[in-house]
């Protein structure tokens, strides 16, 4: 007697993770949320994840982001710029970024980068001391 054959498995989103990183894929459009820090160790995992976004618009949401260093930075503006230099006009839109990585873009003046969007951040924490 033949039993019956398991469930299909439920399609989950595809999750990169390590214990410093999480990437999510968004809900509700074309894009990541990038959870905890990025640096050195973490930066192959984030690297991944934005070429795995082929070559539409989209948006990376920041708003659960600890820590992230230049390499880091570097990645997501560089993936902007390829966005845009392929002359479709696509861009990569950074959401909720915390206070430190809007500090860190306009300090290098990255955040004139071509291709990059800024939106609003979220109401959040700002600097240590800031009232």
């Amino acid at each position: 007697m033949n039993s019956p054959s398991p469930p299909a498995p439920a399609l989950v989103p595809r999750t990169a993770t390590d214990q410093l990183l999480r990437i999510t894929p968004l809900a509700d459009r074309a894009g990541l949320r990038i959870e905890g820090e990025v640096d050195y160790a973490t930066l192959p995992a984030l690297r991944r994840a934005l070429a795995s976004m082929g070559g539409g618009s989209f948006i990376v949401d920041l708003g659960g982001l600890a820590f992230i260093d230049v390499g880091g930075l570097r990645a997501l503006v560089t993936t902007a710029a390829a966005l845009h230099d392929d002359g479709s006009g696509h861009v990569l839109t950074l959401r909720s970024a915390p206070w430190h990585v809007q500090r860190l873009l306009n300090i290098t003046g990255w955040h004139k980068a071509p291709g990059l969007r800024l939106h609003a951040p979220s109401p959040g924490p700002g600097p240590p001391g800031h009232v």
